[in-house]
């Protein structure tokens, strides 16, 4: 399942590990990135708003793909959950 390849190490070619949606590859969407913090750290959006000291409706839209965050924001999501994808 593509949820689990992004738990392995990344050892393995770069396009096999694009394909299985890794996390931690720069070409995944930032909204990828975001579900797949949210599901690894058991977060709900509005938990996840709150430690993040965004609105609901600001973390519904980096998940769902229509926004992503603005800089200062990257910094507290890099403070909190580690490394960013870049695309």
């Amino acid at each position: 399942p593509p949820h689990a390849a992004a738990e392995l190490p990344a050892t393995g070619p770069a396009a096999a590990a694009a394909e299985a949606g890794s996390d931690r590859m720069p070409s995944a969407s930032f909204a990828e990135w975001m579900t797949g913090v949210l599901r690894r750290e058991g977060l709900t959006i509005e938990s996840a708003a709150s430690q993040l000291g965004v609105s609901v409706k600001t973390v519904s839209r980096w998940v769902g793909g229509s926004t992503e965050p603005r800089l200062r924001d990257l910094r507290r999501i890099h403070e909190l959950f580690g490394e960013v994808p870049f695309p």
